[in-house]
């Protein structure tokens, strides 16, 4: 009796604390946000892992541009059919982009990223080989076109997976304030590899086009490796009857989603046209055509990285301010390329239109996010993808139609674009952004 009323005074003191046991949450039950939120150390981590695979597409995507034209017309493809590549896999790219965003919703946005930088590397290694025996004669020109028009199917197919679900990744882990800053810094990262790209084409273009496209392969290879390691996700699934369904009609989209067609327009045009309008203008054969159009790219490249790190990070535009400054921008430097008959003209042009560039993503990528929940993050990323990489489908079939009636003649109906996209931001696309915020 004793000892219970010691044991009992005991407790009395030193009362017993009950911890309750740890439970899982459930997917399909509980209500708890979908992205936890995440410190700014792991943040600035997992950011720098994820420009890996950002970087990387710029590698090969400028390096591409700046090898494929002159190699084209030493294999004997007409411009036209180096057109209807292009378009081909921006069309696979524009219909692919939404489905891996919204995919990333329900998988996670690091499977999503990882799918797309293995197929950007085998792509751009087995484009490397076909253009390397094409230029060798070893393949019949029709067999080259047919085999490179099917590598970048299956690039603008799965490659377009790594941007969609990158873009809603940093999305998940950032509030409004930052968002045009942290996706200008996944910009950038997209900048420092095509102002690379370039640079790495022209150095090896001598030793055939198999080598630079191989390198890149090789620097994918890495980057996939690094991610599958060390990009961490925390972020949980969202349950599939949760996840909404965006269409490009939706009222809270549809106006960015025009402005972002337009800009994917005018940013396509100097890309396919500039490397023939150099080798015509300047009469450039093979090598010197593949370097001079990498510093040419090397300078757009860095100008809209100037525009990404600088203008934008140091002076903390409004990002509809930004949408106001991209179009003029970009018809100046256009008007300038029209006018060109130099080498250093054409390059000035595009240091221009390289700067509205640089502004115009960033914005106009923001300003898709800024519009819906949480939830909807990878669905927005892959529309908004999608609309600017219609620019791949559009541009081609106006811009070589064109540039068969005389070289400026692209370049004079781009700028008169950009100047009708203008007077749209302006009057059309900042109203409703100022009343949705």
């Amino acid at each position: 009796m004793r000892n219970d009323n010691r044991d009992t005074e005991q407790e009395r003191c030193n009362p017993t604390v009950v911890v309750p046991a740890v439970v899982e949450p459930r997917l399909d039950t509980d209500t708890l946000p979908p992205h936890p939120q995440t410190s700014a150390k792991e943040r600035r981590f997992a950011f720098g892992i994820l420009m890996l695979s950002i970087l990387c597409l710029g590698l090969g995507q400028t390096i591409l541009f700046a090898v494929l034209p002159p190699i084209a017309r030493q294999i004997g493809i007409p411009d036209i059919q180096v057109g209807i590549i292009f378009t081909f896999s921006a069309i696979c790219w524009v219909i692919s982009s939404t489905f891996w965003g919204r995919r990333s919703d329900l998988t996670g946005r690091k499977p999503i990223i990882l799918l797309g930088v293995g197929a950007f590397a085998i792509s751009i290694a087995a484009l490397g080989i076909v253009m390397e025996l094409g230029a060798r004669g070893i393949t019949s020109v029709f067999v080259t076109f047919y085999l490179l028009f099917f590598l970048r199917s299956i690039h603008g197919s799965f490659a377009s997976a790594a941007p969609a679900a990158g873009q809603a990744y940093v999305a998940d882990r950032t509030n409004p304030d930052e968002r045009t800053s942290s996706l200008a810094s996944m910009a950038a990262a997209f900048g420092i590899g095509a102002t690379l790209g370039p640079g790495i084409g022209s150095a090896a273009a001598r030793f055939g086009p198999m080598v630079p496209l191989l390198i890149v392969a090789a620097i994918a290879v890495i980057v996939f490796i690094t991610i599958l390691r060390y990009l961490p996700e925390r972020s949980r699934p969202i349950s599939k009857k949760k996840v909404p369904k965006l269409r490009i009609t939706d009222k809270r989209l549809r106006y960015s989603l025009i402005y972002g067609i337009c800009g994917g327009v005018l940013m396509v045009v100097p890309i396919q046209i500039v490397g023939f309008y150099l080798i015509d203008r300047l009469s450039l054969q093979d090598v010197a055509a593949s370097q001079l159009l990498g510093v040419a790219f090397m300078i757009h490249a860095m100008a809209s990285l100037f525009a990404q790190l600088v203008i934008i990070q140091r002076f903390n535009i409004p990002r509809i301010v930004l949408l106001q400054m991209a179009p003029p921008m970009i018809m100046i430097g256009h008007l300038i390329i029209a006018f060109g008959y130099d080498f250093g003209t054409v390059a000035f042009g595009l240091l221009i239109t390289g700067v509205g560039a640089g502004l115009f993503m960033p914005a106009y990528t923001a300003s898709v996010s800024l519009s819906v929940s949480a939830d909807e993050q990878g669905a927005a990323s892959g529309l908004a993808n999608s609309a600017s990489a219609a620019g791949f489908i559009i541009a081609p079939l106006l811009a070589f139609g064109l540039y068969s009636l005389g070289p400026s003649i692209p370049f004079f109906c781009s700028a008169a674009l950009a100047f009708l996209q203008t007077l749209y931001a302006t009057f059309v696309l900042r109203p409703h952004l100022e009343q949705h915020i």
